[in-house]
């Protein structure tokens, strides 16, 4: 099964929604050079390219094991929860730094003179500039610390890369931190952008003084838990009822309440668990503003007849 969920995550383009259900046709993943700075800019993949707009329950896991997931999108801020139980909220645009944010230990507020369009739509070459400072509280009570910083970020070209989640083409975004007061150069925060993913796939991080850091989204998919009550309700009902009533293939549906999430329940494998009760691998394929996220679970029948995930 997970040859088979990776296989499909890799390779799987989505060329049709249609009301009735999905209509997936499979191509070859290919393999992608890194990125050059000299790589001509794809205007047809520039022209494709949206400011992100997030829904919450899109999720997004990358290889040096930070984890990042959508909880609520209002009055133009997206505020995600990480997986160390940190949380922050700032503008679709993700070249822009938060605008808060809260770990363990300290706490940010924010201020910038970046419009939440800075550089979109996006073109070869474009260029931005702006101001942003940041009061960074301790919970320890000592004094907070107050940073500015000016920022120029510039779309250097596209590329197709491949990273442990797929291959996507890709369009690079080099944002170049300097010191509000020296106007010495501090860091480059370096994107690859995906249109067809609505997020970054890459993100590299090269420091005046600290190590620099690359990280590759290795997995992304839609976690429901945040969806309003009665919607995880309705979806749980049609969830137990494929999974009880459902053959290996044949598929059940769900439509969230405002119409802009959707999902195909598939279950796709069925066999005896460790102690001989029934258990399903099944594929939830989310479609959600028309993105596609594909998940895959194992589930075993309860004594009370419910299913629940195998963890």
């Amino acid at each position: 099964m997970k040859t088979l969920r990776t296989a499909y995550r890799r390779c799987l383009t989505i060329t049709t929604l249609i009301a009735t259900g999905m209509l997936f046709l499979i191509t070859g993943c290919q393999t992608a050079s890194h990125y050059s700075a000299r790589i001509e800019a794809d205007r047809n993949l520039l022209s494709k390219a949206r400011l992100p707009n997030y829904a919450p329950g899109e999720y997004f896991v990358y290889d040096d094991g930070s984890a990042a997931l959508v909880t609520e999108v209002s009055d133009g801020l997206v505020t995600w929860r990480y997986n160390n139980d940190a949380t922050s909220k700032g503008y679709p645009n993700f070249i822009i730094p938060d605008l808060t944010w809260t770990s363990a230990n300290r706490s940010s507020n924010g201020r910038t003179t970046a419009p939440p369009d800075l550089l979109w739509p996006l073109a070869a070459g474009k260029r931005g500039q702006f101001d942003f400072q940041q009061t960074i509280s301790h919970k320890d009570g000592s004094a907070p610390d107050i940073i500015s910083r000016s920022w120029t970020c510039a779309v250097e070209g596209t590329t197709r890369v491949t990273v442990p989640a797929g291959a996507f083409d890709t369009i690079v975004i080099a944002c170049n931190r300097y010191s509000s007061t020296s106007g010495s150069w501090r860091a480059t925060r370096t994107f690859y952008y995906a249109p067809a993913l609505n997020h970054y796939v890459i993100q590299e991080n090269r420091h005046h003084r600290r190590q620099d850091t690359r990280r590759q989204l290795v997995d992304y998919g839609f976690n429901s838990t945040v969806l309003p009550k009665k919607d995880q309700i309705k979806l749980n009902q049609t969830l137990q009822s494929a999974l009880t009533q459902n053959k290996d293939g044949r598929v059940s549906y769900w439509r969230s309440q405002t119409g802009d999430i959707s999902a195909m329940l598939v279950p796709v494998r069925s066999y005896a668990g460790p102690n001989g009760q029934p258990c399903r691998d099944y594929r939830s394929i989310y479609s959600v503003k028309g993105r596609v996220r594909d998940n895959a679970r194992e589930v075993c029948r309860q004594p009370d007849g419910s299913w629940q995930r195998v963890e």
